[in-house]
C-alpha cells in the first residue's frame, strides 16, 4: 500500500529549512570572508548538514515508527556514551567554558542535541509498554532513572538549556500520556526546584538573570546581545531594511548566524518579516498536533505531540530571547540558526511526525470487519486514537 505522508507538514519543513539557509547567507557572509575568505564557508556547511538531515528525515519517515521501539534501548546507550566524547582529549571541542561537542576534522556534533530525540523515543516506549499501569510507582521511577544519567551527564557539560528542555519535555510527555495531576503537580514542583538550584549555581547564569531585567543598564556587558538584537529589530521597523541590509551583522552582534540569527531577520525584513516566520511555526504546530490527534496508537500519538512542541516551543523560546521577553540562554532557532547537530535532529524527528501521518492515513476510511454484525443500535463507534488523554484517573 502506498503511504501517503502529511503533506503540508513536508512543505512547511523545508521552506523553513530553504529559509533558513538563506537568511545564514545573509548573516553569516561578511564574518565568514573576514575570517575564512569564503563568504559561502557557514552556508556551505549548513547546507551540508541540511542535505543529511532530509536523508534521514526520508529514511525515518519510510519505517514505520512502531519499528523504533526495539531500538530504543540500543539507541539509549549509544546516545549516552556520546556524552563523554565531549571530555575526550583531541575529540572533544570546548567553546565559551563548556564541553558540548566532540568531532573529528572541524566537523563537531553536540550530542545533548540527539539526545532529545532519542530519550522521547525511549520514555515513549516505556510509556506504551506500561500504560497500563501509567500511575504506578515502579513505572514512574522507571522513567526517572532512566532520564537521570544522560540528564547528569548533560548537566555536568554544563548545557544547562538542553537540560532544562529534555526534562520539561519528559514531563509533557507523562502530561500527554494521562499521568494524574497529583503526579504531575509533585513533578513539577522537584523540577522546578531542581532547574532553580541548577540555574543559581553557576555565577554567570544569576548574572544573565540579571541583565534580564534590564539589559540596558548593562549594554557593555552581560546585556550587550540583548541591547544589539533590541537595536537591529528597532531599525527593521514594519517592512525591514531589506535582504542582506542588515547592520547588526557587521561585527556588531557577535555570531549573528546562530541563537540571534532572528535578530538580523528583523532588521531586514521587519515586522513583516517575524510575523511571517511566527506563522510558519504555527502552521507547523497545527499540523504536528492534528497528526497526534490521527495517530494510529498511543505510541504514535507520544512522539508526535512531543516532537512537535519540542520544535515549536524551542522557537518561542529563541524569539523570547531575542526580543528580551525570557532570560537569555543558547538555544537555536530550529531550521534556521546555523547549527549541523540541531538541524539534522530536528529534520530526524520531522521524519517521524511523517512515517506517524502516513500510518494514520493508512487505516483512515478503511471499513471495519465485523463477521457476525449486531443490530446498528448495538455496534458502538471506535474511537479515533488521540494524543491527549490527560487527566487520568
Amino acid at each position: 500500500m502506498t503511504r501517503r505522508y502529511d503533506l503540508p507538514l513536508l512543505f512547511l519543513t523545508l521552506t523553513l529549512v530553504a529559509f533558513g539557509l538563506a537568511m545564514v547567507y545573509s548573516a553569516s557572509a561578511f564574518i565568514a570572508a573576514e575570517q575564512y575568505n569564503d563568504a559561502m564557508h557557514h552556508v556551505t556547511r549548513q547546507g551540508i548538514a541540511a542535505g543529511i538531515g532530509l536523508a534521514l528525515m526520508a529514511a525515518l519517515a519510510r519505517i514505520p515508527y512502531r519499528s523504533l521501539r526495539p531500538w530504543a534501548s540500543t539507541l539509549y546507550v549509544l546516545t549516552t556514551l556520546s556524552l563523554f566524547l565531549v571530555w575526550v582529549p583531541g575529540v572533544g571541542h570546548a567553546a565559551n567554558g563548556s564541553a558540548r561537542w566532540f568531532g573529528v576534522g572541524g566537523v563537531h556534533f553536540q550530542p545533548a542535541e540527539f539526545l532529545k530525540v532519542v530519550v522521547l523515543i525511549c520514555l515513549a516506549t516505556w510509556l506504551h509498554k506500561n500504560r497500563s499501569d501509567i500511575h504506578g510507582m515502579r513505572v514512574i521511577f522507571g522513567a526517572v532513572g532512566l532520564l537521570a544519567v544522560p540528564l547528569g551527564l548533560v548537566a555536568f557539560q554544563p548545557d544547562f538549556g538542553s537540560t532544562a528542555i529534555i526534562a520539561v519535555l519528559a514531563g509533557l510527555m507523562f502530561f500527554f500520556a494521562g499521568l494524574r495531576w497529583g503526579w504531575i503537580a509533585i513533578g513539577g514542583s522537584v523540577l522546578t526546584l531542581l532547574l532553580g538550584l541548577l540555574m543559581v549555581a553557576k555565577a554567570y547564569r544569576i548574572k544573565r538573570l540579571m541583565s534580564f531585567m534590564d539589559p540596558f543598564a548593562d549594554c557593555s556587558g552581560d546585556g550587550y546581545q540583548v541591547c544589539q538584537s533590541l537595536l537591529a529589530m528597532h531599525h527593521g521597523g514594519l517592512f525591514g531594511q531589506g535582504p542582506g541590509e542588515s547592520s547588526a551583522k557587521l561585527l556588531y552582534l557577535p555570531e549573528p548566524y546562530n541563537d540571534f540569527i532572528a535578530a538580523v531577520l528583523g532588521e531586514e525584513l521587519g515586522l513583516v518579516g517575524m510575523i511571517a516566520l511566527l506563522a510558519l511555526f504555527g502552521a507547523f504546530a497545527h499540523r504536528g498536533f492534528s497528526i497526534a490527534r490521527r495517530a494510529a496508537d498511543p505510541f504514535g500519538a507520544l512522539l508526535a505531540s512531543t516532537f512537535t512542541v519540542m520544535i515549536v516551543a524551542q522557537a518561542c523560546l529563541n524569539l523570547g530571547v531575542v526580543m528580551s521577553l525570557v532570560p537569555p540562554k543558547g538555544l537555536v532557532l530550529p531550521f534556521i540558526s546555523y547549527g549541523a547537530s540541531a538541524m539534522m535532529v530536528n529534520l530526524a524527528a520531522v521524519g517521524v511526525l511523517l512515517s506517524v501521518s502516513a500510518e494514520s492515513r493508512e487505516t483512515e476510511g478503511l471499513p471495519t470487519r465485523v463477521p457476525n454484525p449486531a443490530p446498528p443500535q448495538t455496534v458502538a463507534r471506535a474511537q479515533p486514537a488521540t494524543a491527549f488523554t490527560t487527566g487520568g484517573a
